[in-house]
């Protein structure tokens, strides 16, 4: 079968072509206006039924992932998922900034009163050690949300993580980075 091609049109009617130059004409009729209506509805229903849900774009965005991350893994395009994208991300900073603001009891010497928050009694650490490049992010997974603090000792990329349950307001490390921070006294 040839495939005809558009190339003009004439009062009421298609001018189409094959490859090799022959020419036909098409009525522009209630009958061709019908298929094509319906053809593009089925077009636009197959596009729409591939098309994730803003809950699918935040629920990975709350995962943690990028926006960019996100619309490879869900075939969607990276407009359509930045536009969910700004409630979620505000959500992840606001975690963060609850666990940071978190109270922890910390040696005297670390503080005067005795008390201070996580993210004043990290950041202490950090600066003892001499740490650089420091970063922190929040992510929710299956288990909860996690605290991600990276960053960099001499020429040793860090990793911490804790679990933080925001109702209860405690974190758990959830690796020896973490541990070694949330230990009382010089890091080792």
């Amino acid at each position: 079968m040839e495939q005809l091609k558009v190339i003009a049109t004439e009062d009421d009617q298609l001018i189409l072509a094959t490859e090799s130059g022959d020419r036909f004409t098409l009525a522009l009729d209630d009958a061709l206006a019908f298929e094509v209506r319906r053809a593009r509805r089925a077009r636009e229903s197959d596009a729409s039924a591939a098309r994730p849900s803003p809950r699918d774009i935040q629920t990975q965005i709350r995962a943690g992932l990028s926006a960019e991350e996100v619309a490879e893994l869900l075939g969607a395009r990276v407009e359509d998922v930045r536009r969910y994208e700004g409630p979620v991300l505000a959500e992840r900073e606001h975690v963060l900034s609850q666990a940071l603001a978190v109270p922890v009891l910390v040696s005297a010497e670390l503080e005067p009163d005795g008390e201070s928050t996580f993210g004043a009694a990290v950041r202490a650490k950090l600066a003892e050690a001499g740490a650089t490049a420091e970063r922190w992010t929040s992510w929710k997974d299956a288990t909860g949300w996690v605290i991600k603090l990276e960053f960099r000792t001499g020429d040793v990329d860090r990793d911490a993580r804790w679990g933080f349950d925001p109702r209860r307001t405690t974190l758990s490390p959830l690796n020896t980075d973490a541990t070694q921070l949330s230990r009382q006294g010089a890091l080792p």
